[in-house]
């Protein structure tokens, strides 16, 4: 019960450091990853602290009976004798005689004398019974108090466990999905710059400002046909939406090299704040330039992808080439020994 209890306050205690930002969620999984682990968690520990609660009354009480069957059966419970501690002892239904083993152990020892005193008290108690459907246990031996009692369950504490480590694994699941799904807007940030540079300086090039130039390549960018997102493509709305709600040229500016995270882009936004200072003389020729240095990167990333994917290919083409050798060993060993 305590166990269950102790769970729902690390569990508290977690998202409250989740919600204030002392703990590092952050760099494990995303927000629903994380209230996945929660909601998982706290299931499965109710279910558990229910079915813990549910088995703490083992206590079976005075004259406890069970079932007689065609077939003998054995139970555990767990059996005090007066103030004794309680001892894990097997009750079978009905009692199996067994040969007296006196011959082997003249003397045998307390435990074994009480064993054999408590299957005796067991049979002569269902002797005085005469219940050909139940089988009962003697509430005293000797005198003394018999406590019988069922043994601890532990099936709440296991499948909170369960659950916790199912809430675990969603959670590293979930942040995994994250990163390789950050991993592709990085290399699709990557793919676009080229094409998004080149653009760019064309536009200025022809005389529109810098503003007038994310607005009509944001406007080309939602009249696409294309339903696949550009994360680039995207942020220039964002730079666009901000641009219109307020915000200075040059904080849109840097906020969209911050998003996008790259060296690349933030290169390409300092530059636009750089324009806006000194004014746009050398604006053109920079673009020009980082237009120029943007191909010549992704020249050298498209080489880099074909050599990986050659790579990956190996493996299927070695097996290619087995089954090709099989198709035609096959044949003439089978041609050889036929002959």
């Amino acid at each position: 019960m305590w166990l269950h209890i102790t769970l729902f306050g690390i569990l508290a205690g977690v998202w409250a450091g989740w919600k204030t930002g002392w703990l590092p969620f952050s760099d494990i999984s995303d927000t629903k990853g994380k209230q996945m682990f929660f909601l998982i968690g706290a299931a499965g520990n109710l279910l558990g602290l229910v079915l813990t609660f549910q088995a703490l009354d083992v206590s079976l009480g005075d004259d406890f009976r069970l079932p007689r069957t065609e077939d003998a059966y054995s139970e555990d419970f767990m059996l005090s004798i007066g103030e004794d501690r309680a001892a894990r002892v097997t009750v079978e239904i009905p009692e199996i005689e067994k040969e007296e083993e006196q011959h082997a152990q003249q003397q045998p020892d307390e435990e074994e004398s009480r064993r054999i005193a408590l299957e005796e008290a067991i049979r002569s108690y269902n002797d005085k019974k005469q219940d050909a459907e139940w089988y009962y246990l003697p509430p005293k031996l000797d005198g003394q108090r018999l406590t019988w009692e069922r043994p601890q369950d532990n099936s709440g504490t296991m499948l909170a466990a369960l659950f916790f480590a199912a809430a675990a694994a969603a959670l590293l699941l979930k942040g995994q999905e994250r990163q390789k799904e950050l991993i592709r807007r990085q290399e699709a940030l990557l793919m676009d710059y080229p094409e998004l540079v080149m653009k760019f300086t064309m536009l200025v090039q022809a005389g529109m400002t810098v503003r007038k130039t994310f607005q009509k390549m944001a406007r080309d960018y939602q009249r696409r046909t294309d339903p696949r997102p550009r994360p680039a493509y995207e942020e220039i709305i964002t730079i666009c939406h901000e641009m219109d709600s307020g915000v200075s040229e040059s904080e849109a500016y840097y906020r969209f090299g911050e998003r996008c995270g790259q060296v690349k882009y933030k290169t390409f936004s300092t530059l636009l704040e750089q324009n806006l200072h000194r004014g746009s003389r050398q604006l053109v020729q920079m673009l020009e330039k980082e237009s120029l240095q943007a191909w010549e990167d992704r020249k050298r990333k498209a080489r880099v992808l074909g050599e990986a994917a050659a790579t990956k290919l190996l493996l299927p083409m070695i097996l290619m080439m087995g089954v090709v050798m099989a198709l035609v060993m096959v044949p003439a060993v089978l041609t050889f020994y036929a002959a």
